[in-house]
């Protein structure tokens, strides 16, 4: 969307949906211009017309101020959504590891190393609970709270190989980058896995990870967060999505990285091909890869270097294929809307839930780091 001239804008039919799944862009555009809420930012001309009572007092409207207001108005809901899955992560383990302690089950946790001690299967099992809700009960929160349709936050269209092989091979350039920036750690992971004694807990929880836990993580960001900032511009829902992974609780810097670019990656092929599991197929692959390299580059079984080019080829060839076949059709449009970018995300960050949660997760992000 080019710069919008406020003399004369209706905010949402300027709105360009052109994605691959024209499902998706039809309730989209529906969403936007049926659903009732002050989160939605629509705005008709006439400016100079345009006015609104409240109380006694006539107020001056314009499109400025209408964005302004949905926004903070969704920053609002958004910074609730987040609040819980902060504190599902940072409380929701502890109460669980009381709750199942109480009943005789075997574990404890040690808040020396910030790790669950005891059984390996009802660590695997506590793990694997504490992930599911932390993301799907926010996603639950945020479609009732936003009104979201089913295809709007969650666009089927399984076919569209390129799509297909783009999510691959941006899944296997992150990965790459990954293994290299966290090799140090990966050498003690890989040691800490092969110490189990019960490999199918590792197993289940890891193959949990790449299923259930891909699917409802990218059902949050990208389903729900992008689909309720899409309507501030593209980038910049791509970018605060993005942006919010990154300040999701995470143990390492290299995971926070990988997080930022899978969001980068996982929008934009959001916005360009409609579709929630093309997104997923993206962070599984990722995490796929992730395990993988725990097997092949810390037993001896592939070189470091080896592991990495291979990652690195396989993946510059399948985004390179998916430039190709979509070639003239991959840019984005609504570039811009109304405020300046730096206003948009400082109104995102302003309000009183989405403050505190974003505090709290940036003075974790400082402990973790120099921990």
């Amino acid at each position: 969307m080019p710069e919008v001239s406020e003399a004369s804008v209706d905010v949402v039919r300027d709105f360009v949906c052109n994605s691959e799944n024209k499902r998706y862009n039809e309730a989209y555009r529906n969403w936007r211009s049926r659903t009732h809420g002050s989160f939605l930012f629509r705005y008709r001309d006439n400016s100079r017309e345009n006015s609104h009572t409240v109380g006694r007092m006539p107020a001056a409207e314009n499109a400025a101020a209408a964005e302004r207001i949905a926004l903070h108005r969704s920053s609002e809901r958004i910074g609730f959504a987040l609040l819980i899955c902060f504190c599902i992560e940072m409380i929701g383990g502890t109460l669980l590891i009381w709750l199942l302690g109480s009943f005789g089950f075997d574990i404890r946790l040690d808040f020396l190393a910030l790790s669950m001690r005891g059984s390996q299967w009802t660590t695997a099992a506590v793990r694997t609970v504490l992930c599911m809700a932390k993301y799907g009960i926010p996603s639950l929160i945020l479609i009732r709270l936003f009104r979201l349709p089913r295809q709007v936050f969650c666009p089927l269209r399984f076919g569209s190989v390129p799509e297909l092989t783009a999510a691959a091979g941006f899944g296997m350039l992150i990965a790459g980058i990954f293994t290299l920036l966290d090799h140090r750690d990966g050498v003690q992971l890989s040691e800490q896995i092969f110490e189990y004694k019960t490999a199918s807990a590792v197993l289940t929880y890891g193959a949990l990870e790449v299923t259930a836990v891909s699917v409802l993580s990218e059902l949050m960001l990208r389903g729900c967060i992008l689909q309720a900032l899409r309507q501030f511009g593209d980038p910049f829902a791509v970018i605060s999505t993005a942006m919010i992974g990154f300040l999701l609780p995470n143990h390492s810097v290299p995971a926070r990285l990988s997080e930022l670019m899978i969001g980068l990656a996982s929008g934009y092929l959001m916005l360009r091909g409609g579709s929630l599991p093309k997104c997923v197929l993206l962070r599984s692959v990722f995490i796929t890869l992730s395990y993988a390299r725990l097997v092949l580059v810390y037993t001896g079984m592939m070189p470091l270097w080896s592991y990495v080019l291979t990652l690195f080829s396989a993946g510059a060839i399948a985004a390179a294929s998916f430039a190709i076949r979509r070639s003239g059709r991959l840019r984005i449009h609504n570039l811009r809307t109304v405020n300046p970018g730096g206003e948009k995300f400082l109104q995102l960050i302003g309000s009183v839930t989405a403050l505190p949660w974003m505090a709290a997760s940036l003075l974790l992000a400082l402990f973790w780091l120099f921990y």
